[in-house]
């Protein structure tokens, strides 16, 4: 009888530990938000270039952005292309933002100036261009990732609604996830497992804005994503300890 009661004292014990352990680990969990539109680290104004979301140049207005499938020349040219711009949302047609209150609409360009030199509406300007956004994994290991976004486009994310080499709309590391859609008059979400495609260290998602109507297009998204991290060895040990009590029972 005493014996049991050790034995039940230990387990107890250790899984007290575990569950410290565990919260620990829990608590290096990594949370990334990404927002459009944002300017020294502050929601900007139309006209104002975008802190991190660059964009690959070449940008046919009402047709797909490449006449063939996105390649790594694609995806560098998004990461290395110019800033993207804060714009207007083009009312009462676009939704004027979406839950989360600092994310703006943006544009690989914005009619900020009339050809006759007077100021423009500072919407964006028609065309379909493909966004890249940077991302910086800073744990060591990773066990899952996941991607939470919700946005609005002018017209879609992707070719999938359209005609066009490239269906998909989102794009992790330059590889598509299998996703198109949105609109603009209301918010999309989505939400999907990511861990094959996060990597430690420097990652980059990509959207791809595709321009249907060719009279504005442009962008406004905010995305979490979620990196948990490998069980620390200590934590792997509890629950090697835990086994070896069980068996001891």
């Amino acid at each position: 009888m005493a014996g049991t009661r050790t034995s039940t004292v230990l387990l107890l014990t250790a899984a007290g530990a575990l569950v410290g352990l565990t919260a620990s680990a829990d608590a290096a969990v990594q949370v990334i938000t990404l927002r459009s539109g944002q300017v020294g680290g502050l929601p900007g104004v139309a006209g104002q270039p975008d802190d991190i979301v660059t964009y690959r140049p070449g940008n046919p207005p009402g047709a797909p952005a490449s006449g063939s499938a996105f390649n790594a020349a694609d995806f560098s040219g998004a990461v290395s292309g110019p800033p993207a711009y804060v714009i207007n949302p083009y009312l009462p047609f676009w939704t004027p933002g979406i839950s989360d209150p600092l994310a703006r609409w943006i544009n690989f360009d914005g009619s900020f100036v009339n050809p006759d030199g007077t100021p423009g509406p500072g919407y964006g300007n028609p065309g379909s261009a493909l966004y890249a956004v940077p991302f910086v994994v800073t744990l060591g290991t990773i066990t899952s990732a996941t991607l939470s976004i919700e946005y609005a486009v002018d017209d879609w994310l992707g070719d999938g609604l359209g005609f066009g080499p490239n269906p998909d709309g989102i794009y992790v590391n330059g590889s598509p996830i299998g996703y198109f859609g949105g609109g603009f008059t209301s918010s999309s979400f989505h939400n999907q497992n990511i861990t094959a495609w996060v990597t430690p260290g420097l990652n980059y998602l990509y959207l791809y804005q595709r321009d249907a109507g060719a009279l504005v297009s442009g962008l406004i998204f905010s995305a979490r994503i979620t990196v948990v991290p490998s069980a620390g060895p200590a934590a792997l040990a509890g629950l090697a300890g835990l086994c070896v009590l069980r068996r001891r029972r």
